[in-house]
């Protein structure tokens, strides 16, 4: 009776040890995104970026839808491109030469969205560290980050970020 209480005490053990199989069903996602570092809007990008540098303000225009906003550091509201690319030459008057922008950072991010406000935009992120000299000053030094949507082979809006000092 010992033996069979203990083979019974040892069957049971087993049997509730034993990890049961479960299929889990997974569905693969549809959704595609990706980030890249070269290609047509990185050049577009590109393309932005130095024409600011070299104060040419028909190119820098060329990059921007006619409806493009811009938003620099904290503005409470955007503003037109053309009307900042304006504030750019009056700001230019006062700085000798070009602007180096040195060896700037792009990459370009797309993320499936469902919100048809989004369709086919795809983000660019430029980190640029412009280096100028104002008249009678020093020799002066900005990080700049800036965030743009892209569509086509426009730049449909802008939030860039700088220290104004």
């Amino acid at each position: 009776m010992k033996k069979t209480i203990f083979l019974a005490f040892i069957a049971t053990s087993l049997f509730a040890c034993k990890q049961t199989e479960s299929k889990v069903e997974t569905t693969a996602s549809t959704a595609t995104s990706s980030c890249v570092k070269e290609g047509p809007e990185v050049d577009l990008m590109k393309k932005a970026v130095t024409a600011y540098a070299n104060g040419d303000w028909a190119t820098m225009a060329s990059c921007f839808s006619d409806t493009a906003i811009s938003i620099h550091n904290n503005d409470t509201a955007g503003i037109k491109m053309s009307d900042r690319i304006e504030l750019f030459k009056k700001q230019r008057e006062n700085i000798e030469g070009t602007v180096d922008a040195g060896t700037p950072n792009f990459e370009v991010v797309t993320v499936e969205s469902k919100d048809p406000r989004y369709e086919g935009i795809k983000w660019g992120h430029a980190w640029v560290r412009f280096k100028f000299k104002q008249k009678g000053q020093a020799p002066k030094s900005s990080l700049t980050f800036a965030t743009l949507a892209m569509k086509g082979d426009k730049i449909i809006w802008e939030q860039v970020i700088y220290d104004t000092k």
